[in-house]
């Protein structure tokens, strides 16, 4: 066993077993970690066992933020990404937004850090698609 095929099972699996059951996922964690047990080098195995136990997040996903950072961001999306008013107000509203979001994820705890900033992508879209809109 090496850390590629066994990186490359749990892609598989994730991918397979998107309606199984919390005790399904447990025993393939289990077998997983065994697997990763056996990979001769240190750090390979290490790194596989770490990823073997993430298997339920990559299954389901990463659990929803709960920071006062996160849900304010949230509220900041939705608000910006709503708006009304011209292009030109809105992208003065997204770019405001996206700075505030930056200073959030700076504040945020580490867990939920990059969720936050990753928010900036869809402002970021919204400007260059409304950038594109040409002044009446």
């Amino acid at each position: 066993m090496d850390y590629e095929t066994l990186d490359a099972e749990i892609r598989a699996l994730s991918d397979r077993m998107e309606d199984a059951d919390e005790a399904t996922i447990a025993a393939e964690v289990e077998r997983l970690k065994r697997l990763a047990a056996q990979i001769p080098d240190e750090l390979g195995r290490a790194r596989g066992l770490a990823r073997a136990e993430r298997l339920p997040e990559l299954i389901v996903g990463p659990a929803p933020g709960t920071s006062e950072q996160y849900l304010r961001a949230t509220h900041l999306l939705g608000i910006a990404m709503g708006s009304d008013g011209t292009p030109a107000e809105r992208i003065d509203l997204a770019e405001r937004t996206a700075t505030e979001i930056a200073l959030l994820a700076e504040a945020a705890p580490y867990r939920e850090s990059n969720t936050i900033l990753r928010m900036n992508s869809a402002l970021a879209r919204l400007i260059h698609e409304l950038s594109a809109i040409p002044e009446s």
